[in-house]
């Protein structure tokens, strides 16, 4: 199995299974972890699908298949059952990622930048998954390096360089150094960013993350320009709904602060 996708067979070889007297298809489930544990591939295989033709609402199967098709190198095969999983339960950010992972590794390149922004839009729901924000980002970058694509290289390179800088800026522990290192990344994203912008001067989200980054380097004309920007951008353009939310809050708050008292 390649190393980079151990993970997918880790999530479910350590799932606790509910309840002291499982149903039959969870009692089949459990049947083909065990089988896979001990390396019994083919057990396991005939097992999860004994189990699904049992209760087909029993997606964590899905997951099962997938680790046995990589342990026999079938890498499409996992492709197929990871894609059943994920439909079924987008909000499992972890395997998403595997699944993004593994659409990379197979040089299926829109699908797996597909997945790859799916997962930026799953992590900005939540506060923990900033790691998986950023890996998204990196691997969105070196996509577009292989792709040609200028806007989307200099884009992600810049949201991912943001997003280190508010990590370093957010340690309880940061430092004079930290802050100077942070203050310096932010500048390397606003450049970037900015490169993103004239490759594509309708898209809102350069210019959003542009009013992030001044805004973090208490630059506030070039800050409000960029909110502006974004917000005539913003309906014909590609923001995640985190996205959205943000810019609009940004605005009215721009509107509050400017308006008579």
């Amino acid at each position: 199995m390649p190393s980079a996708l151990c993970g997918i067979a880790v999530l479910f070889l350590l799932s606790a299974p509910p309840g002291p007297q499982p149903p039959p298809a969870l009692e089949l489930w459990q049947a083909g972890q065990e089988a896979l544990r001990r390396g019994q591939t083919e057990r396991a295989i005939e097992l999860y699908e004994q189990s699904l033709a049992t209760d087909p609402g029993l997606t964590r199967n899905y997951l099962g298949l997938a680790a046995a098709s990589l342990d026999r190198c079938e890498e499409n095969r996992a492709c197929a059952y990871l894609l059943l999983y994920v439909a079924a339960h987008p909000e499992h950010l972890a395997v998403r990622l595997q699944f993004a992972e593994l659409l990379q590794r197979l040089h299926r390149v829109s699908e797996a930048q597909a997945e790859y922004r799916a997962c930026v839009g799953e992590a900005q729901e939540r506060r923990e998954a900033a790691e998986q924000e950023i890996h998204c980002h990196s691997r969105l970058m070196q996509l577009a390096q292989e792709t040609e694509s200028d806007y989307d290289e200099h884009l992600h390179r810049g949201i991912g360089l943001y997003l280190v800088a508010r990590q370093r800026l957010g340690c309880a522990v940061a430092d004079e150094g930290d802050e100077a290192d942070a203050e310096g990344l932010l500048c390397r994203a606003a450049a970037e960013l900015t490169l993103a912008r004239r490759a594509n001067p309708s898209e809102a989200r350069p210019c959003w993350y542009l009013h992030e980054v001044w805004s973090e380097l208490a630059q506030s004309h070039p800050a409000a320009r960029c909110l502006r920007a974004a917000e005539e951008a913003a309906l014909f353009s590609d923001l995640t709904p985190a996205e959205k939310r943000r810019l609009d809050l940004a605005c009215r708050q721009r509107d509050r602060t400017a308006s008579p008292r």
